[in-house]
């Protein structure tokens, strides 16, 4: 009788550290540019955000691709890389900063201050495309910061700004 009952708390232990084991191996993980690393469940993946929710928790998460190195999937074991580390080690490096116009693309980034107003990025948009001049000088600023994106918006007002975002 007494053999039976330890039997039986072996083996209720064992199938609770299995199962939990297997539960474990379903979280996704997403390591992000700067080494922290967010546990969680990967709900969807595209050209520019991956939308997620925390261990756990059923709120949604979104960050976006930039801020992201790689994931790897629970289920699978599949890693997947989504962005290569932008590296900024000097004035030389300006042609790397990334110029982003979609807000959503900065989700996980850190914001810096803002580098330009209308008035400087009026010529910003010409009918043949981007002010090369103007793309130049906003990377030249954002290296000089220290800062790997530029964000150029357009509030509904059509007062444009640029702010700066780093990892």
């Amino acid at each position: 009788m007494l053999k039976i009952k330890n039997m039986k708390k072996i083996i209720l232990l064992f199938t609770m550290v299995f199962g939990f084991n297997m539960a474990s191996a379903q979280v996704d993980v997403i390591k992000k540019q700067i080494g922290e690393t967010l546990k969680g469940r990967i709900l969807s993946v595209d050209d520019n955000v991956i939308v997620f929710t925390y261990e756990g928790q059923n709120e949604q998460f979104t960050i976006a691709k930039n801020a992201v190195e790689k994931i790897t999937y629970g289920r699978t074991g599949q890693v997947v890389q989504t962005s290569n580390k932008i590296a900024i080690n000097g004035q030389a490096d300006w042609a790397n900063v990334v110029i982003l116009e979609n807000e959503d693309n900065t989700k996980g980034l850190e914001v810096g201050p803002q580098i330009a107003s209308s008035a400087d990025l009026a010529n910003y948009q010409s009918e043949n495309g981007v002010d090369l001049a103007v793309e130049k000088r906003l990377k030249m600023e954002a290296v000089r910061l220290g800062y790997q994106f530029v964000l150029v918006t357009t509030d509904a007002s059509s007062d444009r700004k640029a702010f700066v975002y780093k990892y």
